[in-house]
């Protein structure tokens, strides 16, 4: 039976997941837009039409129409969340940060995540402005990323965080870069043994003679 103290506590995650359920529709919506019609073709008015909103309301998910472009995986996302949440200041970071990003490649590579990074890839390489708009997003995700953890972490650690955060994103970019090239050229990478060789090369930058 759930007490009024669990729905309490249930209540922000099940509204983060109806959030990120709507910024997955809005998303989904406008990615087969700009494919269809290019990105100069396609207008915030549209994206809401086929979304079933009003512009107002899309502007309430997306600063742009290009950063509509980048469809959340909503489980992937709040297990993220969750994780993060359970950070362990106590314990080495790089590990706890590894296991982190590995659960969002193993939930990436699920048959309906990975045709829509696919395509979200495909639209980055066609238009640039989506592209600059990616870049933009993770840095500001990258940023937010690093405040979080220096504050479990204490201070004097923004230094280590930063350059272990930026040394596992470039991983993860690198590894879903190649895994998705793969499947475009009908090969099959196994995006774990990937992202192991990626982390592999970052540390013999601290072996370095």
């Amino acid at each position: 039976m759930e007490t009024s103290a669990t729905l309490e506590v249930a209540e922000p995650g099940l509204r983060e997941r109806r959030r990120l359920q709507t910024e997955r529709e809005i998303a989904l919506a406008a990615l087969g837009l700009f494919e269809a019609q290019g990105v100069d073709g396609t207008t915030v008015e549209d994206i809401a039409r086929a979304a079933g909103i009003s512009p107002r309301t899309f502007f309430r998910y997306f600063h742009s129409k290009e950063l509509a472009a980048f469809v959340p995986e909503v489980d992937i996302d709040l297990r993220f969340q969750s994780r993060l949440e359970q950070m362990d200041a106590a314990q080495p970071l790089a590990p706890q940060l590894v296991g982190m990003f590995r659960e969002v490649l193993e939930g990436l590579v699920e048959d309906d995540a990975a045709a829509v990074v696919r395509r979200v890839r495909r639209l980055e390489l066609a238009e640039p402005a989506v592209r600059l708009a990616g870049m933009r997003r993770d840095e500001e995700h990258t940023d937010a990323f690093v405040a979080r953890l220096a504050e479990v972490f204490g201070a004097g650690s923004d230094l280590e965080v930063k350059v272990v955060v930026e040394g596992c994103r470039a991983a993860l970019r690198i590894t879903l870069d190649r895994w998705a090239s793969g499947l475009d050229r009908g090969a099959e990478v196994d995006v774990c043994a990937t992202f192991d060789v990626c982390l592999d090369a970052l540390s013999a930058l601290g072996r370095r003679a």
